[in-house]
């Protein structure tokens, strides 16, 4: 009966030990799962701060295009449009001359003989 005692007991701390190892290792993977978690919330949070900002920049820019400032920029800039007092001047285009070509000079070729092109081409 010792035997079984003895047995018993070392299948108890078996036991206990692989009961220890299997919660070492969940832990260890829990804690790369958290590091890896908060890294992706700090990417996540810079993207979101940039996001509002380009947010508040669009809402910014909506705000002025829908203001009365904007569209009498647009109606006299692009749209051509005057107030009742104002003077419009339209430049009207001036005649133009027709420029005259540059004659080019025209270069004749004059053929070399042989025996210069071999002279040029071995001792030059």
């Amino acid at each position: 009966m010792g035997i079984f005692k003895i047995i018993k007991r070392h299948f108890y701390i078996f036991v206990l030990i692989l009961i220890a190892v299997y919660l070492v290792i969940d832990l260890n993977t829990r804690l790369s799962t958290l590091t890896f978690l908060e890294n992706q919330e700090a990417t996540l949070q810079t993207d979101v701060t940039n996001l509002q900002s380009t947010l508040d920049t669009v809402n910014d820019r909506i705000d002025y295009a829908k203001s009365d400032t904007a569209v009498e920029e647009w109606a006299r800039q692009q749209g051509l449009m005057r107030k009742e007092d104002d003077h419009v001047i339209i430049p009207l285009p001036g005649e133009y001359s027709t420029p005259t070509p540059t004659p080019y000079p025209v270069i004749e070729v004059t053929p070399a003989p042989n025996w210069m092109i071999w002279k040029s081409l071995i001792f030059d």
